[in-house]
Parts: C-alpha cells; structure tokens; sequence
C-alpha cells in the first residue's frame, strides 16, 4: 500500500480552489484503495507528515504563512525531501499564467490544474500576475493600481517539474453544490460529496437565446477589462444583473447559449454549470493552455471567440442563426462531462490519471 499524505488548508468555506483540488481524491478513496493507494489529510505540518511514499502541499496552506513562517516551512520541506520518495507542491490557483517560481527548485514537481501550453512562457514575467492580464495590459494598455508582475522562472531546467493535475471541472455544480461545499468545511464526510446535479437534455425547447449573469467589480482593471468590455458591447441584448443561484441555474436551462468570460482564472464554474444545463459555451479562446480534463475543444464543446473580443457580436449571430447545427457542440460537451462526472468509469478515469501523475 502506497501513503500519500497531503498538507492543505483547514476550511473549505471561502476557497473553492483548494476545495476542488481535494474533493475527487476523496470522493473516488474506495477505487484508490483498490489501486493500493491511501491518502492521509493535515493542516499543519509536524513529524508524521513526512510519514509517508509522497507528500502533497497544497499551495492555499503555504499561501497563508506569514513571510517569516514560509522561509522556515521551506526550510523543513528541504529536510523532508531527503526522507520521501517524492514531495510536491500542488499550485490549486485557478488561473494558468503564474508559477510560484521560488517553489519550483524546492519541490520534486509542481502540479497545476491548467498550464501554458507553451511552457517557455513562463520564463517571462506577466503584467497582473496572468497571461491574458499581460495580454490586456499591452493591447488596450491597461494598468492595475498595485503594479505587479508575475516572477519568471530563471531556470529553463526547472520547466520540467511542472505537470497537470485536474481542474476545477470535478466537483459537484448541482443544485445543491454550493451548501454540500459549506457543510463539508465543518463536516468533513466524504458522503457530502456527491454530485446533486440535475442534467438538462440540450435538446429541450429553450425560450431565452444567451445567459450572461456577471460580475465586473475587480479592484485590478486587468482582470475586469474583459468583463466590462463584454456589458459594453451587449447590454442592449443581454441582461447581466446578478440574480439568485436558483433562477440562474433555471435560467441556464431554458438558454440556447452561455457566455463565460475569464475571471480571476480562465476557467470558471459557470462552464461546468453550463454543461450540465444544456446550454452552449461560449467562452474567449482557451488554445493557449493545456488543462485535465480537456473540456475545451474548439467548436465541438465550446465555441471559441477572441481576447480582444472583436468577433463576439458575429459569433453570436451566427451561431444563433445556425442553433440547430450548433447544437451538437452542447451534446458534446454534455456528455464529456457525464464521461468525467458522472459515467461508470469516472472513479477509474480520475485514478488512472492520478497514478500517472506520481
């Protein structure tokens, strides 16, 4: 039997990232077991963390130490990386574009839920911490208040250590998902992870034609340009007040279309929300990163429109002029989610790509 032991944050009530990270490890334990593989969870880091084949760090944990508190926790982990097979540090930030390049000497892989697809990238620092920040920055020369800029790796060696773990596409985006996340920070019983998702057959009738319910008030106008430059151009169309999750979701279930833009990440869970609802993505173009499961495949399970969002008014018509056609890409992308989510070897697809991980 192979231990694993995982080091992360002690509540899951405000941090989705971290939440998503431990939530299919959980969930599928009886078909790691069966694998030879089981998991030990701490919220802080003492003798028996290091107890074990492979130790996991949840980069939300190291997030919270203090400046002083993290030169010493990286000087333990260099003593425990003498004593393991293998010690990782698990990058759960929902967004691809920074590597917390300090991490990458320490640790024997850094793990990622999305990635650049051209890794080389992140030998360069990037306005605003994201790549598409950077993109925004020098196109539309937008500037943050609190200038910052991603630090780039110095070694091209060290790009090897990064891999993809899983993406935020594994927890549960049901009806109920966002009270079963909250219960668990307090009870944390492996049978709150169930998926309460009600699936909607794209193939219904659907009376609203697109679904863009937003938020636009980042304090960094990097992350919020794209935002507010969609309400700009479509708030004559579309309605983009925020309503309750309840009519959002019902909402989603009778559009044809749902427009997803990039938040403080790339992907958002309104994509998955959007799957399970019937409805068809449309999200700007997702071809620059690489991420598990690969939910973003150009017009077959989503339909891809650019950052500087010059086509979205005619990618819209055209799509809507050709729903029947465009259909297909809501049925497709239905069913990868069902694959991953919900189908009978989901549990063994998540492990399979876990033990090729380690």
């Amino acid at each position: 039997m192979k231990t694993i032991n995982i080091l992360t944050i002690d509540n899951f009530f405000h941090d989705h990232c971290s939440y998503c990270f431990i939530y299919p490890i959980l969930k599928n334990q009886k078909t790691f077991l069966e694998n030879g593989i089981k998991f030990k969870l701490f919220q802080r880091l003492n003798d028996d963390f290091e107890n074990c084949d492979i130790a996991i760090v949840d980069s939300r944990f190291y997030g919270n130490l203090k400046q002083d508190e993290k030169k010493k926790f990286l000087e333990k982990i260099g003593l425990i990386q003498n004593k393991t097979n293998k010690i990782i540090f698990a990058d759960t930030a929902d967004n691809a574009g920074q590597i917390k390049s300090e991490i990458l000497p320490i640790f024997s892989e850094y793990w990622k839920g999305q990635i650049l697809k051209d890794l080389e990238k992140y030998l360069e620092p990037h306005y605003g911490g994201r790549y598409f920040t950077n993109y925004y920055h020098k196109k539309f020369k937008i500037y943050d208040n609190d200038h910052q800029y991603s630090t780039p790796v110095k070694n091209k060696k060290l790009l090897k250590k990064i891999k993809i773990s899983w993406n935020m596409g594994l927890v549960n985006y049901g009806n109920l998902s966002h009270i079963l996340q909250k219960i668990f920070s307090f009870i944390p019983s492996k049978f709150l992870l169930f998926d309460s998702v009600k699936l909607v057959k794209p193939q219904v009738e659907r009376s609203n034609d697109f679904s863009c319910r937003i938020g636009f008030d980042y304090y960094r106008k990097t992350i919020s340009f794209q935002r507010r430059k969609i309400v700009s151009m479509l708030e004559n169309k579309i309605n983009f007040s925020k309503i309750s999750r309840k009519k959002y979701l019902n909402e989603l279930s009778i559009s044809k279309f749902s427009i997803s833009p990039f938040g403080w990440g790339e992907l958002c869970p309104r994509d998955f929300e959007t799957f399970t609802k019937g409805a068809i993505l449309i999200k700007p173009n997702m071809s620059s990163f690489c991420t598990w499961p690969d939910w973003y495949i150009k017009d077959k399970t989503y339909i891809p429109i650019k950052w500087d969002l010059t086509d979205i008014i005619k990618i819209m018509e055209n799509s809507f002029n050709n729903y029947a056609l465009s259909k297909t890409i809501a049925v497709n992308a239905q069913e990868k989610y069902k694959k991953y989510i919900l189908g009978k070897h989901a549990s063994e697809l998540f492990v399979k790509h876990f033990v090729q991980l380690i």
